[in-house]
This record gives structure tokens, C-alpha cells and sequence, in this order.
């Protein structure tokens, strides 16, 4: 019981993550999966918020990385 409420604490708000927090996150999310104390539920937990994360940190550098262009071709 106390890794469904681990796992609901480690849950954020992932679509108003800055890039910086993001990938502080992932690695916190790693180092819970690696954990002995988390089971094969919590695990799938984490790395689901984990997939979820990285879509959402593409998407965000996608658009830093088209900003970056546009600076440079202006």
C-alpha cells in the first residue's frame, strides 16, 4: 500500500515542467526504479510517468530547437 501512495507522490504536473526540471525528474524516477524498496507495480508506475515525461521533454526541445533556428537563419 505505501508504494500506490510513493507513486502518487512522485506524480507531476509534467505539461508545465521547465526542460531543466524535467530531466531532474527522470533521473529521480531512474533512481526510485532502482530501488530495492519498489515493487514490479511501482516500477511500471514510474516508468510509465518516466514515457510520459520524455514526450512531453521532446516536444519542449523540438521547440527550443526551432527557436535556435529561427535565430540563426534571422
Amino acid at each position: 500500500m505505501a508504494e500506490k501512495k510513493k507513486s502518487k507522490e512522485e506524480q507531476i504536473d509534467i505539461e508545465n515542467i521547465s526542460i531543466e526540471d524535467g530531466f531532474a525528474k527522470l533521473n529521480e524516477l531512474l533512481g526510485l526504479m532502482e530501488s530495492e524498496d519498489v515493487g514490479l507495480e511501482g516500477s511500471f508506475d514510474l516508468y510509465k510517468q518516466g514515457v510520459d515525461l520524455v514526450k512531453v521533454l521532446n516536444s519542449k526541445l523540438d521547440t527550443v530547437e526551432g527557436k535556435l533556428t529561427e535565430v540563426e537563419e534571422g
